[in-house]
Protein backbone atom coordinates (compact mmCIF):
# COMPACT_ATOMS: atom_id res chain seq x y z
CA UNK A 1 0.00 0.00 0.00
CA UNK A 2 2.84 2.36 0.87
CA UNK A 3 4.52 1.56 -2.44
CA UNK A 4 1.25 2.08 -4.26
CA UNK A 5 0.70 5.46 -2.59
CA UNK A 6 4.24 6.56 -3.35
CA UNK A 7 3.87 5.49 -6.97
CA UNK A 8 0.67 7.47 -7.28
CA UNK A 9 2.34 10.53 -5.80
CA UNK A 10 5.29 10.25 -8.16
CA UNK A 11 2.96 9.68 -11.09
CA UNK A 12 0.89 12.76 -10.24
CA UNK A 13 4.05 14.83 -9.83
CA UNK A 14 5.41 13.63 -13.15
CA UNK A 15 2.09 14.26 -14.87
CA UNK A 16 1.96 17.77 -13.41
CA UNK A 17 5.44 18.53 -14.72
CA UNK A 18 4.61 17.17 -18.16
CA UNK A 19 1.35 19.06 -18.33
CA UNK A 20 2.79 22.36 -17.15
CA UNK A 21 5.45 22.25 -19.83
CA UNK A 22 2.73 22.27 -22.47
CA UNK A 23 2.14 19.95 -25.38
CA UNK A 24 3.16 21.19 -28.81
CA UNK A 25 2.49 19.47 -32.09
CA UNK A 26 5.12 19.63 -34.80
CA UNK A 27 2.84 21.74 -36.98
CA UNK A 28 2.12 24.35 -34.28
CA UNK A 29 3.42 27.85 -34.90
CA UNK A 30 4.03 29.97 -31.81
CA UNK A 31 2.48 33.41 -32.29
CA UNK A 32 4.25 36.49 -30.98
CA UNK A 33 3.26 37.37 -27.43
CA UNK A 34 0.74 40.21 -27.35
CA UNK A 35 1.87 43.36 -25.60
CA UNK A 36 -0.13 44.14 -22.46
CA UNK A 37 -2.11 47.33 -22.16
CA UNK A 38 0.40 49.13 -19.94
CA UNK A 39 0.25 52.75 -21.10
CA UNK A 40 -2.04 55.21 -19.34
CA UNK A 41 -3.71 56.05 -22.65
CA UNK A 42 -4.46 52.42 -23.39
CA UNK A 43 -5.64 51.63 -19.86
CA UNK A 44 -8.04 54.56 -19.74
CA UNK A 45 -9.37 54.38 -23.30
CA UNK A 46 -9.89 50.66 -23.68
CA UNK A 47 -12.01 48.24 -21.71
CA UNK A 48 -9.97 45.27 -20.52
CA UNK A 49 -11.87 42.13 -19.61
CA UNK A 50 -10.17 39.19 -17.86
CA UNK A 51 -12.09 35.94 -17.41
CA UNK A 52 -10.69 32.86 -15.68
CA UNK A 53 -10.99 29.51 -17.45
CA UNK A 54 -14.39 27.90 -17.02
CA UNK A 55 -16.22 31.20 -16.53
CA UNK A 56 -18.19 33.42 -18.87
CA UNK A 57 -17.69 37.09 -19.69
CA UNK A 58 -20.24 39.55 -21.03
CA UNK A 59 -18.96 42.46 -23.12
CA UNK A 60 -21.49 45.29 -23.09
CA UNK A 61 -21.77 48.70 -24.76
CA UNK A 62 -24.25 51.50 -24.22
CA UNK A 63 -27.32 51.86 -26.42
CA UNK A 64 -26.42 52.87 -29.97
CA UNK A 65 -22.83 51.66 -29.66
CA UNK A 66 -21.06 48.55 -30.90
CA UNK A 67 -18.10 46.50 -29.74
CA UNK A 68 -14.76 46.88 -31.50
CA UNK A 69 -12.31 44.18 -30.39
CA UNK A 70 -8.66 45.26 -30.41
CA UNK A 71 -6.95 42.30 -28.75
CA UNK A 72 -7.90 38.88 -27.44
CA UNK A 73 -5.81 36.16 -25.83
CA UNK A 74 -6.76 32.78 -24.37
CA UNK A 75 -3.93 31.11 -22.52
CA UNK A 76 -1.48 32.29 -19.86
CA UNK A 77 1.18 35.00 -19.96
CA UNK A 78 1.96 35.49 -16.27
CA UNK A 79 1.83 33.58 -12.99
CA UNK A 80 -0.47 35.94 -11.09
CA UNK A 81 -3.62 36.37 -13.20
CA UNK A 82 -6.32 33.82 -12.27
CA UNK A 83 -3.91 32.02 -9.94
CA UNK A 84 -5.94 31.95 -6.73
CA UNK A 85 -6.15 28.39 -5.40
CA UNK A 86 -4.16 26.95 -8.30
CA UNK A 87 -1.11 24.72 -7.92
CA UNK A 88 2.29 25.91 -9.12
CA UNK A 89 2.28 23.45 -11.99
CA UNK A 90 -0.97 24.93 -13.35
CA UNK A 91 0.45 28.46 -13.62
CA UNK A 92 4.07 27.68 -14.52
CA UNK A 93 3.71 27.92 -18.31
CA UNK A 94 3.54 31.63 -19.16
CA UNK A 95 4.16 31.30 -22.88
CA UNK A 96 0.78 29.86 -23.77
CA UNK A 97 -1.71 31.35 -26.20
CA UNK A 98 -4.33 30.30 -28.74
CA UNK A 99 -3.32 31.87 -32.07
CA UNK A 100 -6.93 32.16 -33.21
CA UNK A 101 -8.13 34.02 -30.09
CA UNK A 102 -8.54 37.41 -31.75
CA UNK A 103 -10.37 35.94 -34.76
CA UNK A 104 -12.77 33.94 -32.58
CA UNK A 105 -13.66 36.90 -30.37
CA UNK A 106 -13.89 39.33 -33.29
CA UNK A 107 -16.19 37.02 -35.25
CA UNK A 108 -18.51 36.60 -32.27
CA UNK A 109 -18.50 40.13 -30.88
CA UNK A 110 -17.35 42.92 -33.21
CA UNK A 111 -20.21 45.06 -34.43
CA UNK A 112 -22.62 43.86 -31.74
CA UNK A 113 -23.97 45.84 -28.81
CA UNK A 114 -23.17 43.01 -26.37
CA UNK A 115 -21.59 39.60 -26.49
CA UNK A 116 -21.09 36.60 -24.18
CA UNK A 117 -17.95 34.46 -24.32
CA UNK A 118 -17.00 31.28 -22.49
CA UNK A 119 -13.35 31.11 -21.47
CA UNK A 120 -13.04 27.41 -22.24
CA UNK A 121 -10.87 25.10 -24.33
CA UNK A 122 -14.00 23.87 -26.10
CA UNK A 123 -14.30 27.35 -27.60
CA UNK A 124 -10.65 28.31 -28.09
CA UNK A 125 -8.88 24.97 -28.16
CA UNK A 126 -6.30 23.97 -25.56
CA UNK A 127 -2.93 25.60 -26.32
CA UNK A 128 -1.26 24.19 -23.18
CA UNK A 129 -2.76 21.09 -21.61
CA UNK A 130 -2.62 21.14 -17.81
CA UNK A 131 -2.16 24.90 -17.57
CA UNK A 132 -4.97 26.93 -16.01
CA UNK A 133 -5.79 29.61 -18.55
CA UNK A 134 -7.69 32.87 -18.81
CA UNK A 135 -9.25 35.01 -21.52
CA UNK A 136 -8.15 38.63 -21.97
CA UNK A 137 -10.11 40.93 -24.27
CA UNK A 138 -9.37 44.60 -24.95
CA UNK A 139 -12.18 46.48 -26.67
CA UNK A 140 -13.80 49.86 -27.15
CA UNK A 141 -17.42 50.88 -27.63
CA UNK A 142 -18.08 53.02 -30.68
CA UNK A 143 -21.14 54.57 -32.28
CA UNK A 144 -22.53 52.86 -35.38
CA UNK A 145 -24.72 54.42 -38.02
CA UNK A 146 -26.70 52.33 -40.53
CA UNK A 147 -28.29 53.94 -43.59
CA UNK A 148 -30.11 52.22 -46.46
CA UNK A 149 -29.26 53.16 -50.05
CA UNK A 150 -30.96 56.34 -51.18
CA UNK A 151 -31.11 57.85 -47.70
CA UNK A 152 -28.78 60.10 -45.72
CA UNK A 153 -26.66 59.32 -42.67
CA UNK A 154 -26.58 62.05 -40.02
CA UNK A 155 -23.60 61.77 -37.68
CA UNK A 156 -23.83 64.00 -34.63
CA UNK A 157 -21.62 64.78 -31.63
CA UNK A 158 -22.23 66.81 -28.49
CA UNK A 159 -21.22 70.40 -27.87
CA UNK A 160 -17.48 70.96 -28.22
CA UNK A 161 -16.91 67.48 -29.66
CA UNK A 162 -15.85 66.31 -33.11
CA UNK A 163 -16.47 63.21 -35.20
CA UNK A 164 -13.67 60.67 -35.58
CA UNK A 165 -14.52 58.02 -38.19
CA UNK A 166 -13.00 54.60 -37.50
CA UNK A 167 -14.51 52.69 -40.39
CA UNK A 168 -17.18 52.86 -43.07
CA UNK A 169 -18.72 50.39 -45.50
CA UNK A 170 -21.01 50.96 -48.47
CA UNK A 171 -22.25 47.74 -50.03
CA UNK A 172 -23.87 44.57 -48.68
CA UNK A 173 -22.64 41.87 -46.30
CA UNK A 174 -25.85 40.00 -45.48
CA UNK A 175 -29.34 39.38 -46.85
CA UNK A 176 -31.32 40.88 -43.97
CA UNK A 177 -30.05 44.45 -43.46
CA UNK A 178 -32.12 47.00 -45.41
CA UNK A 179 -34.08 44.19 -47.05
CA UNK A 180 -37.69 45.25 -46.39
CA UNK A 181 -39.70 45.30 -49.61
CA UNK A 182 -36.74 44.32 -51.76
CA UNK A 183 -36.83 41.41 -54.23
CA UNK A 184 -34.48 38.50 -53.52
CA UNK A 185 -32.45 39.34 -56.63
CA UNK A 186 -31.31 42.60 -55.00
CA UNK A 187 -30.09 40.84 -51.84
CA UNK A 188 -28.12 37.87 -53.18
CA UNK A 189 -24.67 39.44 -53.36
CA UNK A 190 -23.26 39.60 -49.83
CA UNK A 191 -19.58 40.21 -50.59
CA UNK A 192 -20.00 43.72 -51.91
CA UNK A 193 -18.12 46.74 -50.61
CA UNK A 194 -16.89 50.05 -51.97
CA UNK A 195 -13.15 50.23 -51.31
CA UNK A 196 -13.26 54.00 -50.85
CA UNK A 197 -16.00 53.97 -48.18
CA UNK A 198 -13.88 54.87 -45.16
CA UNK A 199 -11.86 57.52 -47.01
CA UNK A 200 -14.98 59.20 -48.39
CA UNK A 201 -16.74 59.38 -45.01
CA UNK A 202 -13.59 60.35 -43.10
CA UNK A 203 -12.82 63.21 -45.52
CA UNK A 204 -16.37 64.49 -45.25
CA UNK A 205 -16.87 64.11 -41.50
CA UNK A 206 -13.64 63.96 -39.48
CA UNK A 207 -13.17 67.00 -37.29
CA UNK A 208 -16.78 68.21 -37.63
CA UNK A 209 -19.46 68.37 -34.95
CA UNK A 210 -22.06 66.95 -37.34
CA UNK A 211 -22.03 65.55 -40.83
CA UNK A 212 -24.49 64.35 -43.47
CA UNK A 213 -23.54 61.67 -46.01
CA UNK A 214 -25.87 60.28 -48.71
CA UNK A 215 -25.76 56.50 -49.04
CA UNK A 216 -25.72 56.58 -52.84
CA UNK A 217 -23.73 55.29 -55.80
CA UNK A 218 -23.02 58.87 -56.85
CA UNK A 219 -20.97 59.30 -53.66
CA UNK A 220 -19.32 55.88 -53.33
CA UNK A 221 -19.56 54.38 -56.80
CA UNK A 222 -21.49 51.18 -57.45
CA UNK A 223 -19.53 48.16 -56.18
CA UNK A 224 -22.27 45.67 -57.16
CA UNK A 225 -24.71 46.73 -59.87
CA UNK A 226 -28.26 45.53 -59.25
CA UNK A 227 -27.73 44.93 -55.52
CA UNK A 228 -29.53 47.11 -52.98
CA UNK A 229 -26.85 48.45 -50.67
CA UNK A 230 -26.47 50.16 -47.32
CA UNK A 231 -23.87 52.24 -45.52
CA UNK A 232 -22.42 51.50 -42.10
CA UNK A 233 -20.24 54.00 -40.23
CA UNK A 234 -18.41 53.39 -36.95
CA UNK A 235 -17.24 56.53 -35.15
CA UNK A 236 -16.53 58.17 -31.82
CA UNK A 237 -16.98 61.71 -30.54
CA UNK A 238 -13.97 63.50 -29.08
CA UNK A 239 -13.25 66.98 -27.79
CA UNK A 240 -10.90 69.09 -29.91
CA UNK A 241 -9.12 72.29 -29.07
CA UNK A 242 -6.82 74.45 -31.22
CA UNK A 243 -4.32 76.93 -29.77
CA UNK A 244 -2.14 79.32 -31.77
CA UNK A 245 1.61 79.46 -31.19
CA UNK A 246 2.57 81.56 -28.20
CA UNK A 247 -0.69 80.94 -26.36
CA UNK A 248 -1.72 78.44 -23.72
CA UNK A 249 -4.24 75.64 -24.02
CA UNK A 250 -6.37 74.71 -21.02
CA UNK A 251 -7.98 71.27 -21.10
CA UNK A 252 -10.74 70.87 -18.55
CA UNK A 253 -13.03 68.01 -17.57
CA UNK A 254 -16.08 68.05 -15.35
CA UNK A 255 -15.99 67.28 -11.65
CA UNK A 256 -14.82 63.73 -10.99
CA UNK A 257 -13.55 63.24 -14.55
CA UNK A 258 -10.04 62.79 -15.94
CA UNK A 259 -8.44 63.66 -19.28
CA UNK A 260 -7.57 61.03 -21.88
CA UNK A 261 -5.49 62.39 -24.79
CA UNK A 262 -6.15 60.69 -28.14
CA UNK A 263 -4.21 62.94 -30.51
CA UNK A 264 -1.97 65.99 -30.33
CA UNK A 265 -0.11 67.84 -33.06
CA UNK A 266 2.10 70.92 -32.89
CA UNK A 267 2.90 72.33 -36.32
CA UNK A 268 0.84 73.37 -39.34
CA UNK A 269 -1.44 71.33 -41.59
CA UNK A 270 -3.28 74.08 -43.51
CA UNK A 271 -3.04 77.77 -44.43
CA UNK A 272 -6.20 78.89 -42.66
CA UNK A 273 -5.90 77.84 -38.99
CA UNK A 274 -4.26 80.55 -36.85
CA UNK A 275 -3.58 82.69 -39.92
CA UNK A 276 -5.08 86.05 -38.88
CA UNK A 277 -2.55 88.86 -39.30
CA UNK A 278 0.21 86.52 -40.45
CA UNK A 279 2.21 87.06 -43.67
CA UNK A 280 1.85 84.42 -46.38
CA UNK A 281 5.46 83.32 -45.85
CA UNK A 282 4.58 82.02 -42.37
CA UNK A 283 1.67 79.91 -43.67
CA UNK A 284 3.10 78.21 -46.76
CA UNK A 285 4.36 74.99 -45.17
CA UNK A 286 1.44 72.60 -44.56
CA UNK A 287 3.39 69.43 -43.76
CA UNK A 288 4.90 70.52 -40.47
CA UNK A 289 4.51 68.43 -37.32
CA UNK A 290 6.43 67.84 -34.11
CA UNK A 291 6.69 64.03 -33.80
CA UNK A 292 6.63 64.05 -29.99
CA UNK A 293 3.47 66.14 -29.66
CA UNK A 294 1.14 63.41 -28.44
CA UNK A 295 3.57 62.01 -25.87
CA UNK A 296 4.30 65.46 -24.44
CA UNK A 297 0.62 66.33 -24.01
CA UNK A 298 -0.31 62.84 -22.77
CA UNK A 299 2.47 62.81 -20.18
CA UNK A 300 1.39 66.22 -18.91
CA UNK A 301 -2.38 65.70 -18.94
CA UNK A 302 -3.57 62.09 -18.88
CA UNK A 303 -5.39 61.17 -15.69
CA UNK A 304 -5.75 64.78 -14.52
CA UNK A 305 -8.94 66.78 -14.18
CA UNK A 306 -7.42 69.80 -15.92
CA UNK A 307 -4.17 70.64 -17.64
CA UNK A 308 -2.41 73.68 -19.13
CA UNK A 309 0.04 73.38 -22.04
CA UNK A 310 1.94 76.16 -23.80
CA UNK A 311 1.84 76.02 -27.60
CA UNK A 312 5.50 76.95 -27.99
CA UNK A 313 8.63 75.58 -29.59
CA UNK A 314 10.31 75.57 -26.18
CA UNK A 315 7.85 72.82 -25.19
CA UNK A 316 7.52 70.87 -28.45
CA UNK A 317 10.67 71.79 -30.35
CA UNK A 318 10.57 73.70 -33.63
CA UNK A 319 9.61 71.36 -36.49
CA UNK A 320 9.55 74.13 -39.13
CA UNK A 321 11.49 77.37 -38.62
CA UNK A 322 9.79 80.49 -39.94
CA UNK A 323 6.33 78.87 -40.00
CA UNK A 324 3.65 80.06 -37.58
CA UNK A 325 2.36 76.97 -35.83
CA UNK A 326 -0.56 75.84 -33.70
CA UNK A 327 -1.37 73.03 -31.29
CA UNK A 328 -4.32 70.70 -31.87
CA UNK A 329 -5.45 68.29 -29.16
CA UNK A 330 -8.22 65.67 -29.35
CA UNK A 331 -9.31 64.24 -26.01
CA UNK A 332 -12.15 62.72 -24.03
CA UNK A 333 -13.17 63.06 -20.38
CA UNK A 334 -13.80 59.97 -18.28
CA UNK A 335 -14.93 59.54 -14.70
CA UNK A 336 -12.57 58.00 -12.18
CA UNK A 337 -13.67 56.63 -8.84
CA UNK A 338 -11.46 55.39 -5.96
CA UNK A 339 -13.10 53.59 -3.02
CA UNK A 340 -11.27 52.27 0.04
CA UNK A 341 -11.78 48.67 1.15
CA UNK A 342 -14.89 48.29 3.27
CA UNK A 343 -16.70 51.20 1.62
CA UNK A 344 -19.05 51.44 -1.34
CA UNK A 345 -18.46 52.99 -4.76
CA UNK A 346 -21.47 54.94 -6.04
CA UNK A 347 -21.31 55.50 -9.79
CA UNK A 348 -23.88 57.96 -11.12
CA UNK A 349 -24.76 59.40 -14.54
CA UNK A 350 -27.07 62.26 -15.46
CA UNK A 351 -30.67 61.58 -16.40
CA UNK A 352 -30.93 59.80 -19.75
CA UNK A 353 -27.33 58.53 -19.64
CA UNK A 354 -25.94 55.09 -18.83
CA UNK A 355 -22.68 53.84 -17.35
CA UNK A 356 -19.96 52.31 -19.53
CA UNK A 357 -17.15 50.77 -17.47
CA UNK A 358 -13.71 51.13 -19.08
CA UNK A 359 -11.53 49.77 -16.31
CA UNK A 360 -11.89 48.48 -12.77
CA UNK A 361 -9.22 47.30 -10.38
CA UNK A 362 -9.53 46.00 -6.81
CA UNK A 363 -6.16 45.74 -5.10
CA UNK A 364 -3.26 48.11 -4.49
CA UNK A 365 -0.81 49.82 -6.85
CA UNK A 366 0.78 52.46 -4.62
CA UNK A 367 1.45 53.20 -0.95
CA UNK A 368 -0.51 56.46 -0.73
CA UNK A 369 -4.07 55.77 -1.93
CA UNK A 370 -6.37 54.83 0.98
CA UNK A 371 -3.43 54.84 3.40
CA UNK A 372 -4.72 57.12 6.18
CA UNK A 373 -4.45 55.43 9.57
CA UNK A 374 -3.10 52.20 8.12
CA UNK A 375 0.10 50.53 9.38
CA UNK A 376 2.98 50.26 6.91
CA UNK A 377 2.59 46.47 6.79
CA UNK A 378 -0.81 46.86 5.10
CA UNK A 379 0.59 49.12 2.35
CA UNK A 380 3.77 47.32 1.29
CA UNK A 381 2.36 45.16 -1.51
CA UNK A 382 1.80 47.41 -4.53
CA UNK A 383 1.41 44.79 -7.23
CA UNK A 384 -1.92 43.46 -6.09
CA UNK A 385 -4.96 43.16 -8.35
CA UNK A 386 -8.08 41.01 -8.49
CA UNK A 387 -8.31 39.60 -12.04
CA UNK A 388 -12.11 39.60 -11.95
CA UNK A 389 -12.40 43.31 -11.07
CA UNK A 390 -13.42 44.55 -14.49
CA UNK A 391 -15.96 41.81 -15.14
CA UNK A 392 -17.56 42.17 -11.71
CA UNK A 393 -18.06 45.93 -12.02
CA UNK A 394 -19.05 45.79 -15.70
CA UNK A 395 -21.69 43.13 -15.05
CA UNK A 396 -23.09 45.12 -12.14
CA UNK A 397 -23.06 48.56 -13.74
CA UNK A 398 -22.92 48.65 -17.55
CA UNK A 399 -26.07 50.05 -19.11
CA UNK A 400 -27.46 51.40 -15.83
CA UNK A 401 -27.98 55.03 -14.85
CA UNK A 402 -26.42 54.44 -11.42
CA UNK A 403 -24.72 51.60 -9.63
CA UNK A 404 -23.35 50.71 -6.18
CA UNK A 405 -20.42 48.31 -5.76
CA UNK A 406 -18.84 47.24 -2.46
CA UNK A 407 -15.05 47.42 -2.33
CA UNK A 408 -14.69 44.18 -0.40
CA UNK A 409 -13.08 40.75 -0.53
CA UNK A 410 -16.53 39.16 -0.49
CA UNK A 411 -17.20 40.74 -3.89
CA UNK A 412 -13.78 40.53 -5.57
CA UNK A 413 -11.93 37.86 -3.61
CA UNK A 414 -8.73 38.67 -1.71
CA UNK A 415 -5.82 39.05 -4.16
CA UNK A 416 -3.32 39.94 -1.39
CA UNK A 417 -4.14 38.80 2.14
CA UNK A 418 -3.12 41.32 4.81
CA UNK A 419 -2.94 44.25 2.39
CA UNK A 420 -5.46 47.08 2.68
CA UNK A 421 -6.98 47.47 -0.76
CA UNK A 422 -9.07 49.90 -2.78
CA UNK A 423 -11.32 49.83 -5.83
CA UNK A 424 -10.57 52.06 -8.81
CA UNK A 425 -13.16 52.45 -11.56
CA UNK A 426 -12.80 54.44 -14.80
CA UNK A 427 -16.06 54.99 -16.67
CA UNK A 428 -17.99 57.27 -18.98
CA UNK A 429 -21.64 58.29 -19.12
CA UNK A 430 -23.22 57.93 -22.55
Amino acid sequence: MLFSGLSSTLLLGATCLLMSSGYTRADDVSPPKNARCDSEICRLSHVESITCEGSQTNLQCAEGQVLVVHRAHFGRQDKTTCSLGRSACQIKNVDCTTPASINLVTDRCSGKNNCSLSATSSVFGDPCIGTYKYLEVDYTCQFQSLTCEGFQANLQCGEGQIIVVHGAHYGRHDKTTCSAGRPASQLQVVTCSSQSSTDVVAKSCNGKKSCTIPATNSVFGDPCVGTYKYMQVVYTCQFQTVTCEGSQINLQCGKGQVLVIHRADYGRRDKITCSAGRPASQLQLETCSSPGSKNIVANSCNGKNSCTISATSSVFGNPCFGTYKYLEVDYTCQFQSATCEGSQANLQCDKGQVLVIHRADYGRHDKTTCSAGRPASQLQVVQCSSPTSNDVVAKSCNGKNSCTVSASNSVFGDPCVGTYKYLEVVYTCQ
